[in-house]
């Protein structure tokens, strides 16, 4: 018997990734050209959602005699199915609310890359339940259950298809992989920076951090609440934490290390113009190492 091949060009993925493409590149390229770990994040998310782009560009369904398979964009992403295991097919109609991609449901998963309209497969003795997108959902159905009842099971076919299946695992492990880089390298730029005296200088540590002599400082105080940022010019944002290169308000280049979670922040005016802003990771440490290092520049000063 001939197979019969279905066609869904993703719209919605399309164009909903390419925005998404767009946004990550654009901000790469405005991060500044030394802020090497933000333009790290947008790369790997730029790679990330062309990936995407790639997995979900399409839906092709193709069925014959014995089997039914699916395969999302380039091929990587899909499934097999023997027609002797399904108990029913029927065509569904799936909400906004579920979205698009691979999500779970109820007793199975939900692969879909654009519109509404899908086919849910139901199998025998497992209650299992698979919904595949499809823009023909109807034809489709009338196919399958005309099959249902024709066909068997073969040890052969089974291996070829678990075979073709297994490299599926490797792909989500992949992705997986990526997204757990990704959050633990936000995770590292979320933290407080480190701050060390020394005898002649502090130290911020961290992507932006800086040696800080304290006969440099013109001005060591704190204050309670921030200026606002106009631009950032080479550095890091992420919620209420920013690092790096930025631009404040009557204030003009600064660098900052600040949480604005948390109150007082110290401000530091160097004699070469440079301003910085720090604070840490509690109310009480940013005072103590306030104080900390107010004592060591008096100690620093000359004698009169």
């Amino acid at each position: 018997m001939e197979s019969k091949r279905f066609t869904q060009f993703g719209t919605f993925s399309v164009i909903l990734l390419s925005l998404f493409f767009i946004f990550s590149i654009i901000m790469g390229l405005t991060v500044g050209s030394t802020d090497k770990s933000v333009k790290l994040i947008y790369i790997v998310l730029s790679l990330i959602v062309f990936i995407s782009l790639l997995f979900f560009y399409k839906m092709v369904i193709e069925i014959d005699s014995t089997a039914i398979s699916f395969k999302m964009g380039i091929g990587i992403i899909g499934k097999s199915f023997y027609i002797s295991e399904i108990e029913s097919c029927k065509p569904v109609k799936d909400s906004f609310l579920n979205g698009w991609g691979i999500h779970k449901i109820r007793n199975g998963w939900f692969y879909n890359v654009s519109g509404f309209n899908a086919i849910e497969l139901t199998f025998k003795n497992t209650g299992k339940r698979i919904w595949i997108g499809t823009n023909k959902p109807d034809e489709i159905t009338e196919f399958i259950n005309g099959l249902i009842n024709k066909t068997h099971n073969t040890d052969s076919n089974y291996t070829s298809l678990n075979k073709s299946n297994s490299k599926y695992k490797n792909t989500y492990l992949f992705l997986v992989v990526v997204l757990v880089i990704i959050a633990l390298f936000t995770l590292y730029q979320y933290q407080p920076e480190k701050i060390t005296l020394k005898e002649n200088q502090f130290e911020i540590s961290g992507e932006y951090g800086l040696p800080v002599n304290y006969s440099d400082i013109v001005v060591f105080d704190t204050i309670s609440q921030m200026p606002g940022i106009e631009m950032r010019t080479n550095g890091f944002t992420l919620g209420k934490v920013s690092k790096g290169n930025f631009r404040l308000t009557n204030i003009g280049s600064a660098i900052l290390f600040i949480n604005y979670n948390v109150s007082p922040f110290v401000q530091v005016a160097l004699k070469n113009g440079q301003v910085i802003y720090f604070n840490s990771k509690d109310r009480q440490s940013t005072i103590d190492i306030f104080d900390r290092i107010k004592s060591m520049k008096k100690q620093k000063q000359p004698s009169k």
